[in-house]
């Protein structure tokens, strides 16, 4: 604790020992609460408690709010989201009800920045558009960068770049104005994250780098620990890998036992990531111990947050350690938690995409709803217009009989406008479907390929182990060999069926209706085909041999009569 927050700390619990005003205590409590919430959570939550006991005690609903407030931020720092959100709904009711309007929109943001951390985007969004028009009508310019800079984080999150840009630099801009900056690193920040992810990286370096100097001058510790570790994986991307492994080594000094006194936000997930690329540099480095520890400890922090795709990256690491050192129990374990994990990823990654067309139709209807009522405002003027004309000249009733033929054919103007816009919006929505049907087609058939490759080569270390073990244990290794490949195999072809129906929904009633002979296998071999797969990528997810699917491929061709595989492939394509 340093010399100047201690004497804050001993002056906050003097006034509070000598006060016998019970409002001036609550307040005070709120604030010793504050003070330890970056040193002693537990002491903070203690304080603050406190603060709400005798708050309602006296029915100050100002000082419960701004005690349920420290409480909400004391969670935030044990990284125990669902409770900081409990508290904060509290802390804005009560804000609302003594006509707070600045904490009210505070707290509106915070509580908007929790759903963004658990990634529900929608309900996110809904609470920065509520702060922030708070924030214009009552020129809050404290808040208004801070709310522009996390609207900027929901679009970056559906992967809407070109909003995301936008906002982050109205952020900067207005952290400018205010002479703020401490915060204006960190739309700078989110913009050099976009140029990496777009593939800019050597703007994105650059943009990381200029940070840097600030967050050493200033000791935020955890931030510039992000820094360093977005270049590694930059580098390690790129191949790199002396790069990435020195701005790695950065970034786990600048995070081991540091604390980070600018950022009040959870740093879980900053430490896991940092772990897992630590993890990935040194795997790539056959450097496996040091691998495995950061492995361990990314799991470790990512299942106590639900991180899934540091779980994911870290489980896979873990499973192909334990299987080059021939501990083939925990790399099985690990395997299937990889399994786990990515399936996991994978459904939040749909309901991400998801998402994001949910928030375009939420737009769409806006802007459609904005100018509806556009047009019946400029009607309802025209109306109180006319009246106005007829009330004054017995002329004026041929002039609102023309008027009103005119409102009316503008509005069925505007109705037909509006149908055919929903009609382009549902044909261009149906087309986008059907190509994230397709990648994520591709995205599966990759993940199966991966996934049967491993199951093979653990299946190639059993057979191996099998003529040295007891007779007991040959039986079972079989029996394991046995199972991985009857399950693989099945739940290979569940899988992949589900995706390929309904991207070529028609293939298969054409096919049987061509030719309605075919047996099971070879349907699967004419669906692997209608991909364009080679003998290699359908040996591989089958579990048969290469000679195996070449004879399939031959009987195929004379089976429907086809002389050339080249014009198996075109003719299957055409159906």
């Amino acid at each position: 604790m340093c010399f100047s927050q201690k004497n804050t700390i001993d002056s906050i619990q003097k006034a509070l020992t000598q006060s016998s005003d019970k409002k001036e205590r609550v307040v005070l409590l709120s604030e010793l609460s504050e003070m330890y919430k970056e040193i002693d959570t537990d002491s903070a939550l203690v304080y603050a408690k406190k603060g709400i006991r005798l708050a309602k005690e006296i029915d100050f609903s100002f000082g419960e709010a701004e005690n349920a407030s420290s409480i909400g931020g004391i969670f935030i720092v044990k990284n125990n989201l669902d409770s900081s959100q409990v508290y904060y709904h509290k802390a804005k009711t009560l804000y609302k009800s003594t006509k707070n309007h600045f904490k009210y929109a505070q707290t509106t943001m915070r509580l908007g920045n929790i759903n963004l951390a658990q990634n529900i985007p929608i309900s996110a969004l809904k609470l920065y558009q509520e702060s922030l028009e708070i924030a214009k009508a009552k020129n809050f310019n404290a808040l208004l960068p801070h709310l522009f800079n996390n609207t900027g984080l929901v679009f970056q999150q559906i992967e809407d770049y070109d909003d995301a840009v936008t906002n982050f630099e109205k952020a900067y801009d207005i952290f400018l104005a205010n002479n703020d900056e401490a915060n204006s690193v960190y739309p700078l920040y989110n913009i050099a994250l976009i140029k990496s992810i777009l593939g800019k990286d050597d703007e994105a370096i650059d943009g990381y780098l200029n940070l840097v100097s600030y967050h050493l001058k200033t000791e935020n510790w955890v931030s510039l620990a992000q820094i360093y570790n977005s270049i590694s994986e930059i580098y390690f991307n790129n191949e790199e890998y002396t790069k990435a492994t020195e701005y790695l080594e950065m970034a786990l000094t600048s995070v081991k036992d540091k604390s980070d006194s600018f950022n009040t936000g959870p740093t879980s997930f900053y430490k896991a990531t940092i772990y897992t690329n630590a993890a990935e540099i040194y795997h790539q480095e056959n450097n496996e111990e040091l691998a495995k520890s950061f492995a361990h400890k990314a799991i470790k922090l990512s299942l106590q947050n639900s991180y899934k795709l540091n779980m994911m990256k870290s489980a896979r690491i873990l499973a192909d350690i334990y299987d080059k050192s021939y501990r083939l129990d925990s790399a099985l374990y690990y395997h299937k938690k990889y399994i786990d994990f990515s399936n996991q990823y994978q459904e939040e990654y749909d309901v991400k995409q998801l998402t994001k067309l949910k928030m375009q139709n939420q737009f769409d209807e806006i802007l459609r709803q904005n100018e509806i009522d556009r047009i019946y405002k400029e009607a309802s003027y025209k109306n109180r217009e006319i009246k106005f004309i007829a009330g004054t000249v017995a002329v004026g009733l041929l002039a609102i009989i023309l008027i009103l033929l005119f409102i009316n054919q503008k509005n069925k103007t505007a109705k037909l406008e509006l149908k055919e816009q929903n009609l382009q919006l549902e044909k261009k929505e149906l087309n986008q479907r059907l190509e994230y049907k397709k990648k994520e087609l591709a995205s599966n058939m990759m993940y199966l390929m991966e996934k049967n490759e491993f199951i093979t080569s653990i299946s190639k270390k059993l057979i191996e182990l099998k003529p040295d073990a007891k007779k007991d244990n040959k039986d079972l290794i079989q029996q394991i060999i046995n199972e991985i490949r009857q399950n693989s195999s099945t739940k290979m072809w569940e899988e992949f069926e589900v995706r390929f129906k309904e991207v070529h929904k028609d293939f298969y009633n054409a096919l049987h209706a061509a030719h309605p002979n075919l047996t099971l296998n070879e349907v699967k071999i004419c669906a692997f085909l209608r991909l364009n797969m080679t003998t290699k990528e359908i040996s591989a997810i089958t579990h048969q041999s290469v000679k195996s699917i070449n004879m399939a491929r031959f009987r195929l061709r004379k089976k429907l009569n086809i002389e050339r595989d080249d014009n198996l492939v075109g003719y299957l394509n055409s159906l």
